[in-house]
């Protein structure tokens, strides 16, 4: 490492206290989609970054829902663009957790929480890295490196108070970009994601009469949305021959969510079932809708239509950016390993950033796991070091848009 880089890793490991204290802060500022807002973790977010001496700014469609903007420099190229999402999925059972989910317990050097790894721990490292950054003459010899944190990911990653916002009022722009999830892989793409939801209507009738026993009568949509339910599970798709997306297939998960019915003594005439796809770059939306369709068609005793509820596409970003080669070459430096590159199974907002030309990371950051589980962590050591790289990522991305070394 050349001497800047070893006074952006003295600027980060002096302030590694307080990087772990503002990862519990934010686990302490609760964030559940459907359950609270994110202007509180924004806040949360915001003020640290005062605090730390860099640029923020909180703006969106929603005051209550707002994206949190944070930058090295007031204005300037943004080279290096790291995110993270504000809110978390639910806890769960809280007495199924081993430590409170919203208390930020540090045990066998793990920070614990709802959100720790997905995404607080890297938010965390990534708003240290700016300061970093900042803090440390010449550290960015172009432009500037910034973070963003947005609003509602976790219901399906559409970006509409996120990414799309931000980009429709010209708030988005970089020359690369790395989600910040936990996680030691470096993510170059990820599956795809379509759901649909099926409606089934039968014919309703008393159960105890005639002419349902002698089926003269009467339709029952719960069994025939059963049948569908079982066809669509049946189906199996071949591993993708895609690039990076190898270990994967195409997989239906038919009646994530289902409701039907009106009364024990009535033959049900209606059912409405959920269909979780997750898709890779061989199968496009359009093709397993129709396939969906086409199966529904088949059953006996129900009239089926099909709705789509959200697409998201497979996406790889070239692998070839710089991002990918300069994130691969710091992460061997500090690490002592290079990264594994790989697609991830599920899908997440990279899409969108990708879509709009800018090569993306769709995951790298702190070790951790069990997002979306109980004992959601994050490792400790690996916020301080999560953050060294994101600082020097951004300061050769820089030292390349400069025309430096």
């Amino acid at each position: 490492m050349s001497a800047l880089e070893h006074a952006l890793r003295a600027a980060l490991h002096a302030r590694q206290p307080e990087l772990l204290d503002f990862a519990r802060r934010m686990i302490r500022t609760p964030s559940v989609n459907g359950v609270h807002d994110e202007a509180a973790l924004a806040a949360v977010i915001a003020g640290e970054a005062a605090r730390l001496g860099l640029y923020a700014q909180i703006a969106g469609a929603q005051p209550r829902r707002p994206n949190v903007l944070v930058s090295t420099h007031a204005d300037g190229e943004t080279g290096l663009l790291l995110l993270g999402h504000l809110d978390t999925v639910p806890e769960g059972d809280p007495a199924l957790w081993t430590h409170p989910p919203f208390a930020a317990e540090i045990a066998g050097g793990r920070l614990y929480g709802r959100g720790a790894a997905d995404t607080k721990g890297g938010m965390a490292a990534a708003l240290y890295a700016l300061a970093a950054l900042a803090a440390v003459p010449g550290a960015l010899p172009h432009g500037r490196a910034q973070f963003i944190g947005v609003p509602d990911e976790e219901t399906g990653a559409t970006g509409t108070l996120g990414i799309r916002w931000l980009a429709e009022h010209d708030l988005l722009s970089a020359h690369g970009a790395i989600y910040a999830y936990a996680g030691e892989e470096l993510i170059v793409g990820h599956r795809g994601l379509l759901r649909l939801r099926l409606t089934a209507q039968g014919s309703a009738i008393h159960t105890g009469a005639h002419a349902w026993q002698e089926r003269e009568a009467g339709a029952n949509a719960v069994t025939a949305m059963a049948r569908l339910l079982l066809a669509l599970e049946a189906r199996s798709f071949a591993r993708s021959t895609a690039r990076f997306f190898e270990p994967f297939r195409t997989v239906v998960t038919p009646g994530t969510m289902i409701e039907g019915g009106t009364a024990v003594t009535l033959v049900p005439d209606h059912c409405q079932a959920l269909v979780d796809i997750r898709t890779t770059p061989e199968h496009d939306a359009a093709a397993l809708e129709a396939w969906v369709a086409a199966e529904a068609e088949a059953i006996a005793g129900a009239r089926f239509s099909v709705e789509r509820i959200n697409f998201i596409p497979a996406v790889c970003a070239p692998p070839a950016a710089a991002v990918f080669r300069v994130l691969a070459q710091v992460t061997q430096a500090v690490r002592g390993a290079a990264p594994a590159w790989c697609a991830a199974g599920p899908a997440n907002e990279g899409y969108l950033l990708i879509e709009r030309g800018i090569p993306t990371v769709c995951g790298f950051g702190p070790g951790g796991a069990n997002a979306h589980a109980v004992d959601e962590y994050v490792e400790i050591a690996s916020l301080e070091q999560a953050a060294l790289i994101y600082a020097l990522t951004a300061a050769r991305l820089s030292a390349e848009m400069s025309g430096g070394a």
